[in-house]
């Protein structure tokens, strides 16, 4: 009976990463950080499109290689940029005037909140508050979140080839006025944002005392929407031949994507008592 019991630990063990990684814990913490995008707009000016994000974050830790986190997240997104062969105005010019050019200026911003869930494997035995030798690690981490962000209405937004003649006399305007382009009433700047992400990261973790501990990380998130710059689908309001804009029928949409790089302080909440439980509760009963 006893040899079973043996056999069933040793298997528990195996399961768990070994007696040196059964025992439990779980963190609570802060990120302050800086985000940044890219999708449809061109010549980006990175410079000018890093803005700040802040969040919680609570981490059960499976063991010392795997734990899971969940964390929120708020902040804004911005860019500013080229958007090629389309009729572009901008948000508080009642009249839009329009000359064509060859480089056509395009910006977004918008403010975010996203919740996201994280697997996390250390590459080397970490614990917080542990010795010096299992005091760090880098690790991986990958996951799935979701993304909300309300309607801008400001900033740049397309406007409608077909409404550049005067309806007086069909003759364009001088200068040519164009009226926003509508999608269901709304300007391409009008629209909410909710989407999947698929959250893919890697970072640095350390200890600064017994029960605080610190994090680095740079997570990139694939969204499934094309329209966080305001630009959805964005094909379609290429000019082409023809009265107005010519949507696309064929491809793929260039879904947006955005980083964040983070910081994070963490609080160990709670430990299980002991290095390996499963072990000592056999152990006794010998």
């Amino acid at each position: 009976m006893f040899q079973m019991k043996k056999l069933i630990v040793v298997l528990m063990l195996i399961l768990s990463g070994g007696c040196a990684m059964a025992q439990h814990t779980a963190d609570i913490g802060v990120q302050l950080g800086a985000a940044t995008y890219w999708g449809d707009i061109q010549k980006v000016n990175y410079a000018k499109s890093i803005t700040p994000v802040v969040g919680i974050l609570g981490r059960w830790n499976f063991n010392r290689r795997l734990a899971i986190r969940g964390q929120l997240l708020t902040g804004n997104l911005k860019a500013e940029g080229l958007f090629n062969n389309a009729l572009i105005g901008q948000s508080g010019v009642s009249a839009a005037s329009f000359v064509p050019t060859s480089n056509y200026g395009y910006n977004f911003s918008r403010s975010f909140q996203s919740v996201e869930g994280l697997l996390e494997f250390n590459f080397r035995n970490y614990k917080l508050g542990n010795t010096k030798k299992q005091s760090f690690t880098p690790f991986v981490a990958i996951g799935i979140g979701a993304f909300y962000s309300r309607a801008p209405r400001s900033g740049s937004f397309i406007l409608d080839p077909t409404q550049a003649n005067n309806p007086l006399t069909g003759l364009p305007y001088v200068p040519a006025q164009y009226a926003p382009f509508l999608v269901g009433g709304k300007r391409t700047n009008g629209f909410d944002v909710l989407t999947l992400t698929i959250p893919v990261g890697a970072g640095f973790k350390f200890n600064i005392t017994k029960r605080l501990g610190g994090l680095v990380d740079v997570v990139v998130r694939k969204t499934f929407s094309d329209n966080i710059d305001n630009l959805n689908d964005p094909r379609r309001f290429l000019v082409q031949t023809g009265p107005g804009y010519q949507k696309a029928t064929t491809g793929l949409n260039n879904n947006d994507w955005y980083a964040t790089l983070a910081v994070s302080l963490t609080w160990q909440l709670w430990s299980d008592r002991g290095n390996c439980p499963i072990y000592d509760k056999i152990k006794k009963k010998r």
